[in-house]
């Protein structure tokens, strides 16, 4: 599907970005192998995981995945919007408000 759009908005690039794409999976389009997913392999994997680090630092935030404890002093739970105002779902809730 993403190749299919890809091809879509950005004819022009699709291929080379398929290539970066075949590049960080060892020459597949993806890696059905459990965990690495979301990994990828060799120089753009690399140039990636620079950038998105060097941004962190920047922009003073901690480690990917160490985002410590969170603050849950703003958290309402939803509430349940009245019988006259739903449609069709009975179970809906109401999330802006």
């Amino acid at each position: 599907m993403f190749q299919q759009w890809l091809e879509t908005h950005f004819p022009l690039r699709a291929e080379k970005v398929m290539n970066c794409i075949r590049d960080m999976r060892g020459g597949r389009e993806n890696d059905p192998n459990f965990g690495s997913r979301m990994r990828g392999e060799g120089i753009w994997a690399d140039l990636i995981r620079q950038r998105f680090s060097k941004t962190l630092r920047k922009l003073t935030l901690p480690k990917e995945g160490r985002f410590g404890g969170l603050d849950c002093s703003q958290f309402r739970r939803p509430l349940v919007v009245p019988e006259s105002t739903k449609q069709k779902n009975s179970g809906q809730i109401d999330l802006f408000s």
